[in-house]
């Protein structure tokens, strides 16, 4: 366990504990109360009252080891990034926001332990890295006498962090969710700031692009963009000289996250303010320090931006649709838009769908690229891309079809008229300031993209095969041979005494990170999620190389393992062909051999699903029996054979219905298409029709 620093300790909450320990928050409560009548109770808590209670990390962590509980054998390493300090100070809770945050940052710059320095020599370190006192000086100079035990703190945050960059947006996602606040208020979703971030890195097509964002206060869009750069540029960003604790804020993270950082020398990025050389403005609206703008100002500084932009500067503006797509009641804010849309800056409007505000999950966004128009084209031609995926899932397919469909939207008539579109649509500045009163929207369905009418009548033939091929393999009959008695003498036998037997294995799932689980893999990957068919199995994969690397020691299927979990609900199904990676929580229920021991996995797998065997009730945290509870059913050796042959023809004959249905449905959809567009007409099959075309 880490010594804490003289006069200091680490506290933690139960939401904390249960992040800790990498297990659900009621199981933190159900460990206290079971424990109270122990030799061995639970740790009571140091401060707080019953709704906030805080306990002694240093206590928890020996408690939750020495009982062997929880699913992270590294609690001691990761102590640091759950806990909070307890420091003994008077300080209030900016200042120790604020100090940590300094800290990293110099850390992060000297790469070194800071708790091997004394505090005079970090305060040197400090005024020699920020002599002018713009981000970080006065911030680590107001921890004041207990500056040591905030260095021994930042010290243990970093070692569990694996790096300074993950122990700061601990911090900042720590008082995110702790309090409200206007980062919290802005704060924009994971998904969102990837779009943002792509949109941006796709336009930028010369290293010495300069950074602006005009909305002073968040740096989340540059965090997110820097991600999306290469690793081997330099970023630098420009930013407002205003000695706010929000700009002091945004320099320090930058610089944590390697940006290099320039203040303006004007107050701010007002009419006067110009940049030389390429620039790329980045801009959300409203923004930490502009939380309260009216659509009046936030279209003002749009047009401020647009005012300073030249032909080598690109802006990417994510804004509520309300003041960016949908009709305007203010003449004033009506003004402003129609004047930077005549300005010829606007290439694409993209109006995205809700849920992309954390605080705000309702409020549908949208995204505004400003550039100049291309010099080859005419005044009266010029045109934006609009794009509405205001019912469209914001994946990374879609990012993807936005970021192309924005690239296009940058170039000639010719590389407009070479794209296909995957969600925009062109539309003349001209029609669009007619349109304006009625808001920036799709006034049209997008093209469909032509097929030929032989192209779409060959396609039709080949599924029609398809369909009466796999017909006849479901069509066929179906012959089961069964024999009935009025009752039986065979028992179920205990799950835990077929593990004792060795008749059946349990094999815990693999832990994976789910970064490494895509689409494109080679590897199936079965889950909580295929297992409760929340996913169609074969829809996730996994990398085997990745994987391979990553888990030395990891599991695959073999055929006919039945895959169960328990959590977050029951759910059973069976692997027929193995080679899978079964991802935790899900589970292997592996029968050793069927023939000798009459365990047959799909009779297994449906008599669990017919007595929901690990069904939980109503608001209760867990099943009413656990799997080793299990009765699982036996089929007499003799029967064995014929019974595992009828299984295996019925799953055959479930797999070619499958595939039946979804042939049909593909049929369907091509011939709607072509009836739809003109290129197909259905006739009668004994009606002889000339061809037209």
């Amino acid at each position: 366990m880490l010594e804490p620093a003289l006069g200091a300790r680490l506290l933690l909450t139960k939401p904390d504990i249960a992040a800790l320990a990498k297990v659900q928050r009621p199981v933190v409560t159900m460990w206290i109360t079971r424990n109270k009548p122990t030799a061995f109770p639970f740790p009571s808590p140091v401060a707080g009252d019953q709704g906030k209670e805080v306990f002694d990390a240093a206590d928890v962590v020996e408690w939750i080891s020495r009982r062997g509980l929880g699913n992270n054998d590294t609690l001691h390493e990761d102590l640091a990034i759950y806990a909070a300090l307890d420091h003994k100070s008077d300080l209030d809770g900016d200042t120790v926001f604020d100090g940590l945050t300094a800290l990293l940052c110099l850390k992060s710059t000297l790469g070194c332990q800071l708790d091997e320095l004394p505090s005079a020599d970090l305060l040197d370190e400090a005024d020699e890295l920020d002599p002018d006192d713009e981000y970080l000086y006065s911030e680590v100079e107001a921890l004041g006498e207990h500056l040591s035990v905030f260095a021994w703190f930042v010290d243990r945050m970093t070692d569990a962090s694996f790096g300074p960059v993950r122990a700061f947006e601990t911090l900042m996602a720590q008082k995110a969710r702790l309090r409200k606040s206007s980062f919290s208020e802005t704060a924009l979703t994971s998904r969102a700031l990837n779009l943002v971030a792509r949109v941006g890195a796709s336009l930028v097509d010369d290293e010495r692009t300069l950074f602006v964002d005009p909305s002073s206060g968040g740096s989340d869009l540059m965090v997110a963009l820097r991600s999306e750069l290469p690793e081997v540029m330099v970023p630098v960003a420009l930013y407002s000289s205003a000695d706010t604790s929000e700009s002091r804020l945004k320099v320090r993270r930058l610089a944590v996250h390697e940006w290099q950082s320039r203040k303006v020398d004007h107050d701010g990025f007002d009419r006067d303010f110009t940049v030389t050389g390429p620039a790329l403005f980045l801009a959300q609206y409203p923004s930490p320090t502009t939380v309260a703008y009216s659509d009046v100002q936030i279209l003002s500084a749009i047009d401020n931006i647009a005012m300073q932009m030249n032909d080598s500067h690109r802006a990417v503006i994510i804004a509520p649709a309300a003041v960016l797509v949908e009709p305007l009641r203010h003449p004033d804010a009506a003004r402003l838009r129609s004047d930077l849309l005549r300005s010829d800056r606007v290439r694409a409007v993209v109006r995205l769908p809700e849920g992309l505000v954390v605080a705000r999950p309702g409020q549908p966004m949208a995204l505004w690229v400003l550039a100049s128009a291309h010099a080859d084209v005419k005044p009266v031609d010029r045109w934006t891309v609009i794009a509405d995926l205001g019912a469209t899932e914001l994946d990374d397919q879609a990012i993807e079809g936005v970021v192309s469909d924005i690239s296009a939207a940058m170039g000639s008539w010719h590389s407009i008229r070479a794209h296909a579109f995957y969600f925009g649509v062109i539309a003349k500045t001209s029609v669009l300031l007619a349109d304006d009163a009625r808001g920036l929207k799709v006034r049209r369905q997008r093209e469909y993209r032509r097929t030929s009418g032989a192209e779409a009548a060959g396609r039709v033939l080949e599924l029609t095969d398809s369909l009466n091929v796999i017909g006849r393999r479901v069509s066929t009959n179906v012959s089961v041979a069964v024999e009935y008695s009025e009752s039986s003498s065979r028992k179920s036998v205990l799950v835990a005494d077929l593990i004792a037997r060795g008749e059946i294995k349990i094999v815990p799932g693999n832990r994976v990170d789910d970064s490494d689980i895509a689409g494109g893999g080679d590897i199936r990957v079965i889950g909580s999620d295929e297992v409760l068919a929340r996913c169609k199995l074969g829809e996730r994969t996994i990398d085997r190389l990745a994987f391979t690397h990553q888990n030395p020691s990891g599991r695959y299927t073999e055929p006919g393992d039945v895959v169960f979990c328990t959590s977050p609900a029951f759910g059973v199904l069976v692997d027929a062909e193995g080679s899978s990676v079964v991802i935790w929580p899900a589970r292997i229920l592996r029968v050793t051999d069927p023939h000798s021991s009459g365990l047959i996995p799909e009779l297994v797998a449906r008599y669990l699903i017919s007595q929901q065997s690990g069904s939980r009730p109503t608001s209760a945290i867990r099943s009413g029996a656990t799997w080793r509870s299990w009765m699982l059913p036996r089929v007499l050796p003799e029967d064995v054979h014929q019974a595992l042959a009828t299984m295996e023809e019925l799953r055959e004959r479930r797999r070619a219905a499958v595939e039946l249905i979804e042939t049909i449905d593909t049929l369907t959809t091509t011939l709607a298409d072509g009836v739809a567009h003109g290129a197909l007409t259905v006739v009668s099959p004994n009606v002889q029709r000339t061809e037209r075309g």
